[in-house]
């Protein structure tokens, strides 16, 4: 492979993390999906490269230009991983929140569904001991 066909390749990829980090803020699950998908593409075009050997050919200014495009895909991509831990943060907030709620409301019924807080208010000693 070329150079520039490798540089082409991973500028592709560098633009799909850059979409997926809009869809990841803009909680757009198709729009992930589909840059998941293309990310497994990229990622397989890239896995036949024989960089080992391809380098030897590279100028010095081309290993540079390949070397500063790879680490702006990883730091696209560790940001990525820190929006998408933080969603799953939020997620898992809400869903707990959720939780709470109803196991409040179900310790107010008993196994019968009858609700324990009436029975429990109209327990009064003058009450009871009337009857």
């Amino acid at each position: 492979m070329s150079y520039s066909e490798i540089f082409e390749i991973y500028s592709k990829l560098k633009d799909v993390l850059i979409q997926k980090k809009q869809a990841i803020i803009k909680k757009n699950l198709d729009e992930l999906n589909t840059t998941d998908e293309m990310t497994i593409e990229l990622s397989e075009q890239i896995k036949k490269f024989d960089l080992a050997n391809i380098q030897n050919s590279f100028t010095d200014e081309q290993k540079k230009e390949l070397k500063a495009l790879g680490q702006e895909i990883k730091t696209i991509q560790e940001n990525n991983e820190i929006l998408i831990k933080h969603s799953l943060g939020v997620i898992n907030n809400i869903l707990s929140g959720i939780l709470n709620i109803v196991q409040q409301e179900n310790s107010s019924y008993n196994s019968k569904g009858e609700s324990c807080a009436n029975s429990e208010s109209l327990d009064i000693s003058s009450i009871t001991e009337e009857a």
